[in-house]
């Protein structure tokens, strides 16, 4: 009897371990498709689709501020010079990790931006807080990748 209630135990810890499992895909899945479509935006100088993704309250650190921003009027402030200048010509978003808990989610990755015959890496880190509408950036963090020395 004892045993049977174990093997009962185990079989439900692994059905809900699956099921956290196939959420946390899912929620990567999300997160990144969100992503792609905020830098598909800025292929085209549109800032649009990164500040649909963001939440109000959002904090940003970035190369080119020399504080943390807070809010979204102080992101679209930042933002607001690129409207209709395309920031790149082609980007790649490699080794995409997303780490999610409950209503929170962290998306990492290395994103390879193309200019001409120039290209740049940035580390990105994007937090995200599911709320009523979706998914939002709460917070984002971006810095430009030192050059590797041999």
């Amino acid at each position: 009897m004892k045993r049977t209630i174990l093997a009962c135990l185990v079989v439900a810890a692994m059905g809900s371990l699956s099921g956290y499992q196939d959420s946390t895909a899912q929620t990567g899945r999300e997160l990144i498709a969100m992503e792609r479509a905020s830098m598909d935006g800025w292929l085209k100088g549109d800032a649009g689709p990164m500040l649909a993704a963001s939440d109000p309250d959002i904090t940003l650190f970035h190369v080119m501020t020399a504080r943390r921003l807070e809010g979204i009027s102080e992101v679209r402030e930042l933002y607001a010079p690129y409207g209709g200048k395309p920031l790149f010509d082609g980007y790649r978003i490699e080794d995409p990790k997303v780490q999610a808990g409950g209503d929170m989610a962290v998306l990492s990755y290395q994103l390879v931006t193309h200019n001409g015959d120039a290209t740049q890496k940035w580390n990105a880190t994007e937090v995200y807080q599911r709320k009523k509408a979706g998914w939002k950036v709460i917070h984002t963090h971006f810095s430009a990748v030192a050059e590797t020395r041999p």
